[in-house]
């Protein structure tokens, strides 16, 4: 049984940042689910441009409100509590709040699994897989 309590994981490489970003890393590679599982905030003016090239990924919004931009199709989606998205095949993306907004509170599972640490390179990925 793996029991991950917040608590003790805030401030550990675990609680990952970047520009616009927190997370932490509730599940990663070394607890052997084969997924990992984040809790994710994207903050208050944020416009993060992603594009998982090693992972596939699925966020659930808990709280705070946004939008989700498929940049391929220009696709606009809005983002509040109770919705979930998830790219498909790799799309480039952009998750945005807007500057008088309140934090995307997310819920995130990725596949394969992350580390723990890692951060968005500057092309909006995560590094592959070790």
């Amino acid at each position: 049984m793996i029991i991950a309590d917040k608590a003790t994981l805030t401030g550990t490489t675990r609680d990952a940042r970047g520009s616009g970003w927190e997370s932490l890393r509730l599940l990663v590679r070394s607890d052997g689910m084969g997924f990992s599982m984040t809790e994710t905030r994207v903050l208050p003016g944020a416009v993060l441009r992603l594009q998982y090239k090693h992972h596939i990924e699925a966020c659930y919004c808990i709280g705070g409100a946004g939008e989700v931009v498929e940049l391929g199709s220009g696709a606009v989606h809005t983002i509040h509590a109770g919705v979930l998205y998830a790219p498909n095949a790799h799309e480039q993306h952009e998750v945005r709040v807007p500057e008088d907004g309140t934090a995307l509170h997310l819920i995130c599972v990725f596949s394969p699994a992350l580390e723990g640490n890692e951060v968005h390179g500057v092309d909006g990925s995560y590094p592959p897989p070790k």
